[in-house]
């Protein structure tokens, strides 16, 4: 397998251009903010999937959102919720008060943070989960979901947006 730098930025390119697809983001946060679910981890779901043919077993889901729950707890969400309070004060605040230096400083490092728990999947997955090879990126993608579905027991509105971001994150462009 290959070195877990390569592995970890060739995750991250693909996040960022799975991330800035049509509807991608939005359906990401949506499941994030309204279900609780792990952006970096639905990434990962979708990289095995696009890059492999790779779907997780509900176990392997399991053991890379325990590989990423520190991470999120302690690190991410801190900074997220920092960055979000200060966006938020800054649409309140007087007017002349400039937050923008601030907030794009916790919006890098809240990036950061996000490559470390995408470095942290990588390193988990590289030691090994349940997992198994699929016919289709999003044939794989979709039965990653359905782990991850269980794994997190989820609600069906979560499951049936989970199906939609593996359609919209994988769809091919025609031309």
């Amino acid at each position: 397998m290959a070195d877990l730098e390569a592995l970890t930025e060739d995750f991250w390119r693909f996040s960022l251009e799975t991330y800035a697809k049509p509807g991608v983001q939005a359906l990401s946060l949506a499941l994030q903010d309204d279900h609780g679910c792990d952006v970096n981890l639905m990434l990962f779901c979708l990289w095995l999937a696009d890059s492999q043919g790779i779907a997780l077993e509900s176990s392997g889901v399991g053991e890379l959102a325990l590989a990423a729950g520190e991470l999120n707890n302690e690190l991410v969400s801190p900074v997220r919720s920092a960055r979000r309070w200060l966006k938020s004060y800054g649409e309140t605040a007087r007017e002349g008060l400039s937050i923008k230096p601030e907030y794009d400083a916790l919006k890098s490092v809240e990036l950061k943070c996000e490559r470390l728990v995408q470095r942290a999947l990588v390193v988990r997955y590289r030691d090994g989960v349940l997992r198994r090879s699929m016919a289709s990126p999003v044939s794989a993608a979709r039965a990653s979901f359905t782990a991850y579905a269980e794994a997190h027991k989820a609600n069906p509105d979560a499951v049936k947006r989970l199906g939609e971001l593996a359609d919209r994150a994988l769809e091919r462009d025609p031309f």
